[in-house]
């Protein structure tokens, strides 16, 4: 989804500083080293990231004097600006240029590049101090293609109902439970010009409007491809979700909604002009921010609403994967960098991380701590804890062809959302470009390397 960036870092900052100051997590965070590499085992190795700014990278790298210290590897951080990173991983990965000894990764491309051949399975080379098994299963799934773990996170989201407490209490509108209950609450809700019931990603893209609008095609039976590779989301349970999902835009959302991206239906929801949304898990520091949020302390948590086939909360990760070449690779270097994969992706590097004010949820053991407790609002802690859990990996299809194959689906549905077009035509041209699409590259017909989740209709 690739927003936390924008929104955390503005808060997160000066946090940062605190990883200077010792303290038990700190301490822990350097002991850890020791379980990945022995003192000074890696001198003469330099590990080059491929990387872009956002808060839990940038904690990583302030703090990798850690692991230099204590293993003698010079660790160094080449950023991307967010926009451009795939395409360098692509460029030097498909030429085997070699040029990096880790690549951060979103978990929705793991399929492209373990597919290829571009990045190395990781499994093999864990070892028992970093408590794989720490990690939720769905986030593991984000990270593994065909059965192989390829890498490993370093923050991640859900989307969870964001709702003003204060506005449903004088309502006397329970939080939604469902999304027929959803829409009659944003029905009631709707005040305008003050107020709007709700408020949804409309702007085309696969990490904008399709983010989102996935969780409404799953929650009515609707599927993407059957187990031959062949393009079926434009049935008439995708149909109904897309049409249920663009009536809240339309008719519950203000004036311009259907064109709608993350920042502007969370810059509305912050200025107090929309009543629900159903969104990202990372937007929590603004909205109880009160410079930057009119609706500080008065905004509830849950988990996003269930419609008839259940309810399917949104995911995203980026974390870390070994590329399959390095230049001047040897025994040494190769082990050094999965050392630092560890190291910087541990139990330890996330705790350390929320004593500071970075990060997020990757660890059960973390997302169930007294230290978590106590800088968060339990309800937003308990509706990101059970999204967690109930998530899907393959909540958007697990197959190389994604970004291209979501994009079409974002550009057509958005017609839907700004109203020029119907639900049934948008969904029946983006399925006949896709099945152009995956025929032309040889893909349509064949098995499925990761079998579909869900059982649709």
């Amino acid at each position: 989804m690739r927003i936390q960036v924008k929104i955390t870092a503005l808060l997160v900052m000066a946090a940062c500083t605190a990883s200077a100051q010792t303290s038990q997590y700190m301490t822990k965070l350097g002991s850890a080293v020791s379980s990945y590499g022995k003192k000074g085992e890696f001198a003469g190795v330099t590990i080059n990231v491929a990387c872009r700014r956002l808060p839990a990278m940038d904690f990583i790298a302030q703090n990798a004097k850690l692991f230099e210290e204590q293993t003698g590897a010079k660790v160094q951080f080449t950023n991307f600006p967010e926009n451009e990173l795939r395409s360098k991983l692509v460029a030097d990965a498909s030429a085997k240029a070699g040029g990096f000894s880790l690549y951060c990764l979103d978990g929705n491309y793991v399929p492209l590049f373990a597919n290829n051949n571009w990045i190395k399975p990781v499994g093999n080379l864990i070892v028992p101090a970093y408590k794989l098994s720490d990690i939720e299963k769905s986030l593991q799934g984000l990270y593994s293609w065909t059965n192989k773990l390829y890498g490993l996170p370093i923050y991640s989201e859900q989307t969870i109902l964001y709702y003003r407490k204060d506005l449903l209490e004088a309502a006397k509108i329970k939080v939604p439970n469902t999304l027929d209950e959803f829409e009659a609450a944003a029905k009631a809700l709707t005040k305008p010009p003050t107020v709007y019931g709700a408020s949804l990603r409309g702007l085309r893209g696969e990490g904008m409007n399709v983010y989102t609008w996935s969780g409404w095609l799953r929650s009515y039976g609707g599927t993407f491809l059957d187990s031959k590779m062949n393009p079926n989301f434009a049935s008439k349970e995708a149909i109904e979700a897309t049409t249920r999902y663009a009536n809240i835009i339309k008719n519950y959302g203000p004036p311009g909604a259907g064109a709608f991206g993350w920042p502007e239906v969370s810059s509305a929801f912050s200025a107090g002009r929309i009543a629900m949304i159903v969104e990202s898990t990372a937007f929590y520091p603004t909205f109880n921010d009160p410079k930057q949020s009119s609706v500080a302390g008065k905004v509830g948590y849950a988990v996003v609403p269930a419609g008839p086939k259940g309810r399917f909360p949104a995911n995203y990760s980026i974390g870390m994967a070994l590329p399959a070449v390095t230049k001047n690779s040897s025994a040494a270097s190769d082990k050094a960098a999965a050392a630092f994969l560890q190291w910087s992706t541990s139990q330890e590097m996330e705790f350390a991380r929320t004593e500071a004010g970075v990060g997020n949820q990757d660890r059960i053991s973390v997302s169930n701590s007294a230290l978590l407790k106590s800088k968060l609002d339990p309800a937003y802690i308990a509706a990101v804890n059970e999204s967690a859990k109930i998530t899907k990996s393959e909540y958007r299809p697990l197959i190389p062809q994604w970004r291209e194959m979501g994009d079409i689906i974002g550009e057509e549905i958005g017609k839907v959302f700004v109203g020029t077009d119907t639900a049934e035509a948008a969904l029946k041209r983006a399925q006949d470009k896709v099945t152009e699409n995956f025929k032309a590259s040889g893909v349509l017909g064949t098995t499925r390397p990761v079998k579909e989740a869900f059982t649709g209709k």
